[in-house]
């Protein structure tokens, strides 16, 4: 349970969009005060900022480079005293043909109370961040070019959510027996059961590997990743559940080679919906490839080994 009502985090959740809405975005200083003095805001690409100060002079200097960018959000979810969201992250089309230029990441927001957040977490892949500026930039996009404030995202870029209810419960019951079959397939080495649990239509988005379309594409492409990792085990830390979707935070562990407590990790944002009869019927994993080889690098330094 949360320390906060919802309503109150629904009220801060929406002055923080406020803040960040496009006809505010000349004002980053004034969205950076939502945060406590001690707050602690992780940009998975760009860096580590601890404290409201830091917070603040980072952002502004961020978005200096960046005043032809608007974002939308496109989805949220509240459970305990976090917020998960979904965001894109907008340039205007300097061609005027109605091309898109555009990325999403995925956010993880703590509440503190008093209208402030405590804590930032933000997942995407630099690659498709990189690749989108190059793209505007040789398209004509420049730092003088004016916003879009009417950008939203990339139609059909995820699956709706299936619409057949389904209890809480069963959601909640079916994300614990997903964790418990990645268990197992590291265990038995046999990802077959972990292909398994998607429908046959199911679509998967990997921000680094790519998308796979049918249980099918899924389970070759498993089949094939996960040979190099047979110890790499999959913790949910946190999630929550509205309606069929489900918003997880799942540190990959590769475990000590040394026996130390604590393993090397890089955190994977996953987002799932559940088509009931324990079946899934999308799963979108977002995080940075980098951190994942720097985890990786670090865990081979210290001894762990890549099966031949």
């Amino acid at each position: 349970m949360g320390t906060f009502e919802r309503s109150e985090i629904e009220a801060a959740f929406e002055e923080y969009r406020n803040r960040a809405e496009p006809s505010a975005q000349t004002d980053w200083a004034h969205w950076a005060e939502l945060f406590t003095e001690d707050a602690l805001y992780v940009e998975h690409h760009l860096g580590r900022f601890e404290g409201r100060q830091a917070i603040t002079d980072w952002i502004v200097s961020c978005m200096a480079d960046y005043s032809a960018m608007t974002t939308w959000i496109e989805w949220h979810q509240i459970e305990d005293d976090r917020i998960c969201f979904y965001v894109w992250n907008n340039l205007p089309d300097p061609t005027g043909e109605g091309r898109h230029f555009q990325f999403p990441n995925t956010t993880i927001l703590t509440y503190a109370g008093n209208g402030q957040f405590s804590e930032q977490h933000d997942f995407y892949n630099p690659a498709d961040a990189e690749k989108v500026f190059t793209d505007w930039i040789a398209a004509g996009g420049r730092r003088n070019t004016p916003q879009d404030k009417a950008l939203r995202g990339i139609p059909g870029f995820q699956p709706d959510v299936p619409t057949t209810t389904h209890p809480r419960e069963e959601v909640e019951r079916e994300l614990h027996i997903y964790r418990e079959r990645g268990n197992k397939a590291v265990a038995t080495g046999d990802w077959n059961q972990w292909a398994d649990q998607f429908t046959d239509d199911a679509y998967y988005l990997e921000h680094h590997y790519g998308r796979f379309d049918g249980q099918a594409a899924i389970r070759e492409w498993i089949l094939g990743v996960m040979q190099p990792f047979p110890d790499m085990v999959f913790p949910i830390t946190w999630y929550s559940i509205e309606g069929n979707r489900v918003c997880c935070l799942i540190p990959n562990v590769l475990p000590d080679p040394k026996g130390g407590p604590d393993g090397f990790a890089f955190d994977v944002n996953t987002i799932l919906h559940y088509a009931g009869n324990g079946k899934w019927a999308y799963e979108e994993d977002v995080y940075n490839p980098k951190e994942a080889e720097r985890v990786v690098g670090a865990w081979i330094a210290a001894g762990g080994v890549i099966p031949s």
